[in-house]
């Protein structure tokens, strides 16, 4: 147990940390790409556990210690590698103001040693957070160019998990039983969506920071798709539910099953064209320096409280209501779709210190 709260902490501070790591030493035209490589490896290490997670490999009473085990692999790899990693030239010039540690560090990620118009800019921002007092907590809430941003991050956090992801990733056997597979089919059905998760992760690192497409853009696709789909999940099943006859339980609409199933993978395709990825980053773009950590660290922690709150609510409320849980998730997309399209700007192609100056602007209007 206490392996697992330090293995729950490390996620913790990682969920925070590399996103925005990987905002800060990104170029502008690769951010979004970039920060969705995060959510990548993340499906990537999901889809490795629900395979090893198999009855047959790991997945049983003699094996599933050691399924815990494994993840000293990949803590060990970090350990080794991590060294090799350049530190943040933001971090190195705005907060520990090394100038000459910030440009060796830069010309490196950048792999050229004209870096001056990076490094001018990065010394703009640093004059700029010197000239005003240290940012608090307190101050992410109260003062008006901070507080709106941070609303956005926090919704957009929300958005990923109050969809109702997790509730089909943690227990995706479950309802692939409940739509009528048997055996071992629920498994694989469940390694099949994982593999569906991956995939279509890897369309939106492409996409993300492509000409047509954008962050909004793609998320309010993204939320739009699982809002459709969690509807027609709860229609399918319900037909399917209908046509049951005792005593086999067998359905005599057996079709619908297999449309529920083809839903969840398409609930799944959703999440993973925009709000799988985005938020994470979203945040450390929308933010400058001074108060970045602060608002990765509510952000994070609401992230992970809603996952949590549905993560252990979701099998009573399914127990209790059935297919209609999932009804709760398309009130919470709604909800969602509506604050993205109405107050979610886009970020891309836009250097984090525009971004910042168009909220310091708003609150200025405002006021």
């Amino acid at each position: 147990i206490i392996g697992r709260l330090i293995i729950g902490f490390n996620c913790g501070l990682n969920s925070g940390f590399v996103p925005m790591y990987l905002t800060e030493v990104s170029p502008i035209n690769l951010r979004g790409t970039l920060g969705s490589v995060h959510q990548l490896v993340v499906t990537i290490a999901i889809l490795i556990s629900q395979i090893i997670g198999l009855p047959y490999l790991m997945g049983n009473e003699r094996w599933w210690p050691l399924i815990l085990a494994l993840t000293a692999l990949p803590a060990l790899f970090q350990v080794v590698t991590l060294p090799f990693c350049p530190e943040s030239p933001k971090y190195s010039l705005i907060v520990k103001n090394r100038v000459e540690q910030a440009e060796k560090d830069l010309k490196k990620l950048r792999g050229r040693e004209n870096v001056q118009e990076e490094l001018d800019v990065m010394h703009e921002e640093a004059h700029a957070i010197k000239s005003v007092a240290k940012v608090s907590m307190s101050d992410m809430f109260t003062v008006p160019a901070l507080r709106w941003p941070m609303t956005i991050a926090i919704v957009m956090m929300l958005s990923q998990q109050l969809s109702g992801i997790n509730a089909a990733m943690f227990y995706s056997t479950v309802i692939f039983r409940g739509a009528g597979l048997t055996g071992l089919a629920p498994f694989y059905a469940t390694i099949g969506m994982g593999a569906v998760n991956v995939l279509m992760t890897i369309v939106s690192v492409y996409l993300v920071d492509h000409p047509r497409f954008g962050r909004r853009s793609l998320h309010l696709a993204g939320l739009g798709g699982m809002w459709l789909s969690s509807i027609l999940i709860v229609v399918c099943l319900s037909i399917s539910e209908m046509g049951k006859t005792e005593p086999t339980g067998e359905s005599k609409y057996q079709w619908a099953s297999y449309m529920a199933i083809f839903f969840v993978l398409t609930f799944v395709v959703s999440f993973a064209t925009g709000p799988g990825s985005i938020p994470w980053f979203y945040v450390s773009e929308i933010f400058a320096s001074g108060s970045r950590g602060n608002a990765n660290s509510i952000a994070v922690m609401v992230n992970w409280t809603a996952n949590f709150v549905v993560s252990v609510s979701f099998l009573p409320l399914n127990n209790a209501v059935g297919q209609f849980s999932f009804l709760l998730f398309v009130f919470f997309l709604t909800l969602c779709w509506l604050f993205t399209f109405k107050f979610v700007p886009e970020t891309k192609g836009r250097t984090v210190e525009e971004i910042v100056q168009s909220f310091e602007e708003r609150a200025r209007k405002n006021n």
